[in-house]
């Protein structure tokens, strides 16, 4: 954008004073700004000058300009030395930012750092007594006392010196640190540590350098910051000085310094310093309004700032300025936006040239002097002060500036979107900005699991319930945690903090799905085809219920076991060409939130074509049956631990359980001596509660019906919540039966309600006393640990109460015939997570219930079948490169290999789906526990099979629920 030439109305002074003081161009260079110098024209009177000046004064301030008068004093002494230091002592009141405080700025006060700089040279160089230049101070001297004032960090007083004692206490602050550092470190990862110690010794450079000029000050100013030395360092003005090294000027800002401080020694040190300061004022306003600094100022400040110097003479230094302005104008290309207006002395008119003749306007003389600055300021013309701009004036100057071509004086504003960039905007949109990101936090804080502080989120898990009962449930795909604490649950059900170091019964959740999230971060870096399974289970609980999440922790370390046993190389790992990636997923205490879950994880199968399958939901609940339903009923087939729902199976969906069914369950209960399951029956179920628990009620009608009870009243099948309420239910039930009493209880409830199912019972005195009585229960009494004991963790055994119950894995029935010898899960239980040992017991607490086991077939089936699938692609055959499993291995592939699927020497037997669910290849046993005469539980074998109808030495199947209804 050029600058147009000053146009009508108005040809007079008055209309030059308004066309320069208007919206500067957009390139500053556009527009030059002479120093005028206000004659009186012949026949007019000295004050004229001195009348036009006070009008203008007053048109400056009606356009609210940025205007200074500076009151011009005589110097004391005489001669050329005196004249120098007044125009010094100008320049230097003109460049303090309080000379300009009182002007009306439309953006803040100006601020001059290169003057500042120039006046700390001027200060290094004076010493004491020395007031005008030159100056005595040697130049190595003087770099050495301007490095010594240049710090960023001003120390109060002389250079620091340590105390004697400081050596003592230092030595013993290092050894403490040292101690700690240590303590530290034993309890810290490498990463973090190394991390730390990074930090550390970035913070010490970083002082050490904020604290050495020699440091800092090139590495700022030529990062951009500290313009003043960066300026200093680079502009050719200072190029004269001196010879640079051979390749020309490159002194630098050191070499530079030490050149200014030589010439300050020299005869003509005070017009050097004058035109220093002059240069170094002229920069500073051009810098004052660069339009493109972060402030914006340049679009801020939309007039130059105008400085009148009245009565400028010799012995006040005003000749001296205005020469060094126009010098510095001249040498320089860029045009600083600074209007000067000076009027001369009585007597000094001719100081600076002849006054100017009649002739043209004003503006007709501004544009002859523009159009002349090309060749005026050529060597050859030899112009003397070309950049002076002189205009005769004459007559009135109220009556000019009221004249028919007068301007109309309109105040300069700045442009309005202009005050959206400023420190009040600035401080109100960061206070909104800081009130919409706390809102926004507030709100994804209270919808996801995980949010960090840039607003990035894990979309695939979300936080449901209120209050203490608030949960993260959905799919881990990023490592993250479904606890919200900062320990974590482990396989004992104890409260712990996640360590890599943590084994066996310490190790958390926390530690499982760290060590999942690091095996599928190395399977997405490695060019391996690969599929997705995602493990669903129960993987957090209400504060105080930890107990309630161990069965599934038990089986996602399964999962995991499986995974490593698939992806890696070594002993008991078989390295399949497909590798699969593990993903845990939350369903919520008692799947409460199963259904939201299974939508989480069809939205992500939809977006990732390597999802192919999920293991778990090993509850059966209304809500887990909607789930798996909404499941298998998109494609997406379901291998399942220990639900034993009677329906799934027989829905014809793609559902596969490892767990018998209910009604094999009750069928096996059968097996009880018919003298131990005598007398009056009582039926303990649990109410569906707010998860449609269906689990108590089923398997609790199939008892009644395998075993032909009859209860004699309808009393006798009762209904507890939880087990807040069985103890007292039961015991009611137990003091109104003393005269018919029970000699049979079949308890269709949940492991963690056993305990105070035994309360009731023996203290309503239908246990403990001489009368035999017999428990019967499904599967999820393998979760009790029977004893005689005070620990809290097991249950005791009263005197003659036999308890039945079903088990889907018994440990010593997969421990014998020497099977763990051969059987892969259990040495990876023992070599990645420290479980088990070189030789299992039979009484391991970790593997007793056989949660773990399972959760590893089911990830051993699905993967298995991914990798039949894959293997029937023939990837690699005809020439052409492997196709990644991950876009041709789809659940549909793994669907059809599930139906035939067979894998022999699995952790729990052989699994088999062939002809799946009529055959019946689950395994099921059934347990006696009784007390010996020393009172200990003792368990025995009744009847059962491991899986794939692998028969137990020594011990018959037990009948399954087709052969008891014949």
């Amino acid at each position: 954008m050029s600058n147009p030439s000053p146009d009508d109305p108005g040809r007079g002074l008055f209309a030059l004073f308004d066309w320069l003081t208007s919206r500067m161009p957009w390139r500053l260079n556009a527009r030059p700004f002479p120093v005028i110098v206000l004659d009186a024209e012949a026949g007019a009177g000295p004050a004229v000058p001195e009348a036009f000046v006070e009008e203008l004064k007053h048109a400056a301030a009606e356009m609210a300009l940025p205007v200074v008068s500076p009151v011009l004093t005589d110097s004391e002494g005489d001669g050329d030395a005196a004249e120098l230091t007044a125009a010094i002592a100008l320049i230097d009141r003109l460049s303090q930012p309080l000379t300009w405080s009182n002007t009306r700025s439309q953006f803040g006060r100006f601020r001059f750092p290169r003057a500042d700089l120039v006046q700390s040279f001027q200060a290094a160089a004076r010493q004491d007594g020395e007031n005008d230049p030159p100056y005595r101070r040697s130049p190595v001297s003087a770099v050495a006392v301007w490095n010594e004032r240049a710090g960023l960090f001003r120390w109060p007083g002389d250079t620091l010196r340590a105390p004697a004692w400081w050596s003592t206490v230092g030595g013993s602050l290092l050894a403490v640190v040292a101690v700690l550092a240590g303590g530290i470190a034993d309890q810290t990862n490498r990463k973090p540590l190394i991390t730390a110690a990074a930090l550390v010794i970035a913070l010490l450079l970083l002082l050490v350098g904020l604290t050495t000029r020699r440091l800092w000050l090139p590495v700022l100013s030529r990062l951009g910051w500290g313009g003043r030395y960066r300026w200093f360092a680079s502009t050719s003005f200072f190029a004269v000085l001196g010879d640079g090294d051979e390749d020309g000027d490159d002194l630098g800002f050191e070499g530079r310094m030490h050149r200014v401080f030589d010439r300050l020694t020299k005869p003509d040190a005070a017009r050097f310093l004058l035109q220093m300061k002059t240069f170094a004022l002229l920069e500073d306003m051009r810098h004052n309004h660069r339009r493109f600094a972060p402030s914006l100022r340049g679009f801020k400040r939309p007039a130059p700032p105008v400085v009148f110097l009245s009565g400028v003479g010799s012995r006040n230094g005003g000749v001296h300025v205005l020469s060094s302005m126009s010098d510095i104008r001249a040498r320089r290309s860029e045009f600083p936006p600074l209007v000067v207006i000076a009027t001369m002395a009585p007597g000094h008119g001719g100081a600076l040239g002849g006054p100017a003749g009649a002739g043209d306007p004003p503006k007709d003389r501004y544009e002859q002097w523009r159009s002349s600055l090309g060749t005026a300021q050529s060597p050859s013309e030899a112009v003397p002060l070309p950049w002076l701009l002189r205009i005769p004036v004459g007559g009135d100057p109220r009556a000019e500036r009221s004249g028919d071509d007068a301007p109309a004086f309109l105040v300069r504003r700045r442009p309005r979107w202009t005050w959206l960039w400023s420190w009040r905007s600035l401080v109100a949109a960061a206070a909104l900005g800081a009130v919409a990101a706390t809102y926004a936090q507030v709100h994804l804080r209270s919808t996801y699991c995980h949010v960090d502080l840039a607003f990035n989120r894990n979309t695939d898990t979300r936080l449901r319930g209120t209050g203490t009962d608030r949960e993260c449930i959905g799919v881990s795909t990023d490592g993250t945690r479904f606890e919200r604490t900062h320990d974590s649950v482990t396989l004992a059900g104890e409260r712990r903090l996640p360590n890599p170091n943590n084994k066996g019964a310490d190790l958390t959740l926390a530690d499982l799905q760290r060590k999942i999230h690091e095996e599928n971060e190395r399977i997405l870096k490695r060019p391996d085809p690969y599929v997705t399974l995602i493990y669903a289970g129960v993987l957090a609980a209400p504060e105080g219920q930890d107990d309630r999440t161990v069965s599934s922790i038990e089986e996602l370390a399964g999962a995991y076991l499986s995974q490593m046993r698939n992806n890696d190389q070594g002993a008991n790992k078989i390295d399949n060409p497909l590798k699969v990636r593990l993903l845990p997923a939350n369903t919520g205490q008692d799947m409460k939130y199963a259904v939201p879950m299974a939508d989480l994880i069809l939205r992500l199968a939809r977006n990732d074509p390597t999802v192919v399958g999920v293991v778990g939901i090993g509850r059966n609940t209304r809500n887990s049956e909607t789930a798996i339903n909404d499941l298998v009923g998109k494609g997406l087939p379901v291998v399942n631990t220990v639900n034993s729902s009677d329906a799934l199976p027989r829905q014809g969906l793609p559902f596969y359980g490892l767990a018998a069914t209910n009604q094999d369950e009750a069928a096996a209960t059968t097996r009880v001596p018919k003298g131990d399951r005598a007398g009056r029956a009582l039926i303990v179920r649990r109410k569906p509660g707010p998860s449609g628990d269906l689990y108590s009620k089923q398997i609790a009608d199939d008892a009644i019906e395998a075993l032909k009870l009859d209860p004699q009243r309808d009393d006798d099948v009762v209904d507890y919540t939880d087990d807040s309420d069985i103890g007292n239910i039961v015991q009611g039930k137990c003091t109104g039966a003393r005269t018919a009493p029970y000699g049979l209880v079949y308890f269709a409830g949940r492991a963690e309600d056993l305990p105070g199912l035994m309360n009731g019972l023996v203290l309503g005195e239908c246990a403990g006393g001489k009368k035999k009585l017999s428990i019967l229960a499904g599967d999820d009494v393998t979760k009790i640990r029977f004893g005689n004991s005070t620990d809290d963790n097991q249950v005791e055994l009263p005197p003659n109460v036999t308890v039945y119950h079903t088990a889907f894995v018994y440990l010593p029935t997969l421990l014998t015939a020497k099977t763990s010898r051969v059987n892969a899960f259990f040495k990876l239980t023992d070599s990645l997570l420290g479980i088990g040992g070189s030789k299992v017991r039979e009484d391991e607490p970790l593997l007793a219930d056989g949660q773990m086991a399972l959760g590893y077939d089911a990830v051993v089936a699905l993967s298995q079948a991914a990798q039949n699938a894959f293997s029937a692609l023939r990837p690699g055959k005809g020439g052409g490169d492997p196709i990644p499993g991950s876009s041709r291995v789809t659940s549909g592939s793994v669907l059809l290999e599930l139906r035939r699927l067979r894998v022999p020497l699995a952790a729990t037997g052989d699994i088999d789906f062939n002809g799946y669910p009529d055959p019946g290849h689950q395994g099921l046993t059934l347990l006696k526990v009784a007390p010996d005469k020393k009172g200990t539980p003792e368990r025995t074998l009744v009847c059962g099979k491991i899986n794939g109808d692998r028969r137990i030495p020594g011990l018959k199947p037990c009948p399954t629920w087709a052969e008891v209804m014949k």
